[in-house]
């Protein structure tokens, strides 16, 4: 019997505040579809839900954010193909990153999430590091 997969973690924000935890696993089906769970904690709500990832989703939002990295202006955004969680991070030129988010578990249902935050420049380089080992290869 073959060992699952290790959970492969991305914290948007700070795990003590409002941040998003993506805890990715297994490897991609024949598709390229693999499991997430994720966490939201904003102000006093708290929720999460499984959702599915296709390759290349999380390596693509890390590249956006790279750029975002680089000007600290401008906008990266996560729009997934199953959009069970979507993101939008705008820089304001001076070091803060605004993050913006909707998570629905049921595509179609009417229940949802909207949050909104604020992160500092800095957490980005984890942010992106992270992305980047939780998009399985």
């Amino acid at each position: 019997m073959s060992e699952p997969a290790p959970i492969r973690e991305t914290v948007i924000g700070n795990r003590g505040a409002d941040h998003v935890l993506i805890n990715a696993w297994g490897k991609p089906n024949l598709e390229g579809w693999f499991s997430a769970e994720v966490k939201i904690a904003c102000e006093g709500w708290r929720g999460k839900f499984l959702c599915s990832l296709q390759k290349g989703e999380l390596r693509a939002l890390a590249e956006e954010l790279q750029r975002l990295e680089n000007s600290l202006n401008g906008e990266a955004t996560f729009h997934p193909l199953e959009p069970n969680l979507i993101l939008a991070f705008s820089g304001d030129g001076k070091g803060h990153i605004n993050v913006k988010g909707e998570a629905q578990e049921r595509l179609g249902s009417g229940t949802r999430l909207v949050f909104e935050f604020e992160i500092d420049q800095t957490y980005l380089r984890s942010v992106i590091s992270d992305l980047l080992i939780a998009d399985p290869a």
